[in-house]
């Protein structure tokens, strides 16, 4: 049961959602810029790479992407222009929104670090998994696919880092009710000013009503998160899997969730590769 302090944490989180006076992050200004030339299918990657030359971290991690177990027999590169070449725009626009994430998460306190730890592992793990099970969907793209499990939890980031900022007093309980009430909506909101297309708006919404029924028979990435996430709990090998739409709408058979991590277990480790 929530104390009257909690209660009055939520009440007064409740509040500032109903009136919109919760303040949400702002893409920082590198990402903006190299997100709004990638949507020019125009510009050149030597166009891009100086743009993404200002952040070193982004460097590293491009660069390690560039040379990672997705492109096996492939020579090693060191140069951007080459590395942007190789993994694409999509694959660099998740990297962008992977390091914006990350460098939004800054949180000092050691109570709150842990759900942060959490978040980044469970999105990166969702994401993976994504990536994997798009690759089935002929109308879906693997790249797409893993920025929707990236993002699908992203209202859980402003909601911690509101905590952190008010300095405030919060029990395990409390933040399990916050981000149980606030984090979709919050996230929708996030990607909505993020300028994110709809089928990814809907993401946090969407992604964790297992019995949702939409009027399309094909899968959505909504789905593919759906099914991801389901993976990633401990009781998955005994879910029953015929029961659930999204399953249904995915169209594999159902044996394979079963068998999912040691069917697809070198994949898996490469996807795993881009985000970390």
């Amino acid at each position: 049961m929530l104390t009257s302090t909690s209660n009055a944490i939520v009440d007064e989180l409740s509040e500032a959602m109903e009136c919109n006076d919760f303040v949400l992050p702002a893409m920082p200004v590198w990402a903006a810029k190299v997100l709004d030339m990638l949507d020019n299918i125009k510009v050149s990657a030597g166009k891009i790479a100086p743009a993404v030359s200002t952040d070193p971290v982004f460097v590293g991690q491009l660069l390690k992407t560039a040379n990672s177990a997705l492109y096996p027999r492939k020579p090693k590169v060191d140069n951007l222009n080459l590395a942007v070449d190789r993994i694409g725009y999509e694959k660099l626009r998740n990297l962008v929104i992977s390091i914006t994430m990350d460098k939004l998460s800054i949180i000092e306190n050691p109570a709150l670090q842990k759900y942060l730890a959490e978040f980044r592992d469970h999105s990166r793990e969702v994401a993976a998994i994504c990536y994997v099970l798009a690759k089935s969907q002929k109308h879906l793209t693997q790249d797409e696919a893993m920025l929707a499990g990236l993002i699908h939890d992203i209202g859980r980031l402003p909601l911690l880092l509101y905590i952190e900022d008010k300095n405030l007093s919060v029990d395990d309980e409390t933040i399990a009710t916050i981000i149980r009430e606030f984090s979709a909506l919050v996230g929708e909101r996030l990607l909505k000013l993020w300028e994110f297309p709809p089928e990814l708006v809907e993401i946090p919404m969407a992604h964790d009503d297992i019995h949702r029924k939409t009027a399309g028979t094909r899968a959505s990435y909504a789905d593919v998160v759906t099914v991801a996430n389901m993976l990633t709990r401990p009781a998955a090998k005994a879910v029953n899997w015929d029961n659930t739409p999204a399953v249904n709408r995915m169209g594999l058979d159902t044996e394979l969730y079963r068998e999912f991590f040691d069917r697809f277990e070198k994949d898996l480790s490469a996807a795993r590769e881009m985000l970390t």
